[in-house]
Parts: C-alpha cells; sequence; structure tokens
C-alpha cells in the first residue's frame, strides 16, 4: 500500500502543477518503451532523425527514429523562406 503511494505521487504532483496552467498542457502517463512512450520522446526531442545518424556518440541515451525536424532546422528554413520573399 505504501509503495503503490510512493509510485502514484510524482502523477498527484505533476496534475496538482498542471490546475494553474493556461493554456493547460496534455498530460501523457505511459510505460516506458511502449509506443506511446516512444511517440512523447520524440515529440519533445526530435534532434536525432534517421537522416543524422552519424553524429550519434555510444552512450549518449536512446535513439529515436522520427521524421520531426528540430527546432533549429526549422527556424533556419523559416528564415530562409523570409529572406526569399
Amino acid at each position: 500500500e505504501h509503495f503503490r503511494k510512493l509510485l502514484g505521487h510524482p502523477e498527484a504532483e505533476g496534475m496538482k502543477l498542471l490546475e494553474n496552467r493556461f493554456p493547460r498542457p496534455r498530460f501523457v502517463t505511459c510505460a516506458q518503451g511502449s509506443s506511446q512512450a516512444r511517440l512523447l520522446t520524440s515529440k519533445l526531442n526530435p534532434s536525432i532523425t534517421h537522416k543524422n545518424m552519424g553524429g550519434v556518440q555510444s552512450g549518449a541515451g536512446e535513439v529515436i527514429m522520427t521524421d520531426d525536424v528540430s527546432l533549429q532546422v526549422f527556424m533556419e528554413r523559416l528564415v530562409q523562406l523570409a529572406v526569399q520573399q
């Protein structure tokens, strides 16, 4: 019983923090290694994709394949489009 309470505390704390946020962010609970966890990680940090696998160092963490671009690539492309017009 106490161990279950201990494991549930971070989720309760997260929900408590979300109450005062506007707009309210989406709260996702998922198991490690599940498809939902991989999707969440790829959305939060899409910096490693199938196109830039060469720069990955061993021990740098889990490699997540995604088609999303990083914020830096997005901003560079946005600047290119703004300069063209």
